[in-house]
């Protein structure tokens, strides 16, 4: 059964109960007071808003889940940045923005290697999305550590390892055999290393810029050269787009050919050849 329709359902049945409450009060209408009346009216009005927020928040979650199965990344983020935004304290709001948030991180992570100015945008775009979480989770502990731990990997990201570490210990702080704990734990110890920082140093001073590869061609695509202009020999010269490839190949006896003498069958000096029949000179 669609959440829709027991929410009808149980807003019928609500107003059939006080339907049949009120007939019965009639004949008494007299020594009902004035505040019993607006007890009544107050209680429906209640009852009326709090399923219309339980169906707000199962609207939420449909969005929520729906964007999670969005075909492309972009789509994907689109739809969780609306839902975020439509339902900015709801759990479903607040989950929506820490998914957006991981799927920034990600994106900002993968364009280090590439591109580091489209890579620090997105980090940074984490890094707000982790904290506005942050800033309205407090009721959610399970969000609140996942937002934390995100931060702390953003932070990490951007090569801002003292934050990094900060947001590290406030996670085993707060939550010391938490769900994220052990990781919080392991991403310290490394950090702690030596051997972590100077590759961080010597990273941020690495080029993200890649050079496209030339056009070697597709299978099943025709090469930029004229097949028809190839030589008939291998051995011979021919260009490809102005450089000449290849070239003419002397006759030359082939090493492997049998007529070629071998070593041992030559004599040796001060020795005269013998006829291999009779071992005669």
């Amino acid at each position: 059964m669609k959440t829709e329709r027991r929410h009808e359902l149980a807003t019928n049945v609500l107003a059939d109960w006080l339907g049949e409450k009120i007939e019965a009060l009639k004949p008494y209408s007299g020594a009902v007071s004035a505040t019993a009346v607006a007890a009544v009216v107050i209680l429906i009005a209640a009852v009326f808003w709090y399923h219309r927020r339980e169906a707000g928040t199962a609207q939420a979650w449909e969005e929520y889940f729906a964007a999670l199965e969005s075909r492309s990344p972009e789509e994907s983020n689109d739809k969780l940045a609306a839902v975020a935004d439509s339902y900015a304290s709801s759990p479903a709001g607040l989950w929506s923005r820490v998914s957006l948030a991981d799927a920034h991180l990600a994106d900002g992570v993968e364009n280090l290697f590439k591109d580091r100015t489209a890579a620090r945008k997105s980090l940074e775009k984490a890094v707000d999305d982790y904290r506005a979480v942050l800033d309205q989770s407090s009721r959610d502990p399970l969000l609140a550590e996942r937002a934390t731990f995100g931060l702390a990997g953003a932070y990490e990201s951007k090569d801002e390892l003292e934050q990094a570490r900060e947001q590290y210990r406030a996670l085993l702080d707060r939550w010391p055999a938490g769900a994220f704990s052990s990781l919080a734990k392991d991403r310290l110890a490394d950090l702690d290393r030596k051997s972590t920082k100077d590759f961080y140093d010597w990273f941020s001073k690495q080029s993200s810029s890649i050079k496209p590869l030339p056009d070697l061609g597709l299978p099943g695509k025709k090469p930029s050269f004229d097949l028809d202009k190839l030589p008939d020999q291998f051995g011979s010269s021919f260009k490809v787009d102005g450089k000449k490839v290849g070239g003419d190949v002397k006759d030359t006896p082939d090493e492997s050919s049998d007529d070629k003498p071998a070593d041992d069958d030559k004599p040796a000096d001060g020795e005269k050849a013998t006829d291999d029949k009779d071992g005669q000179p």
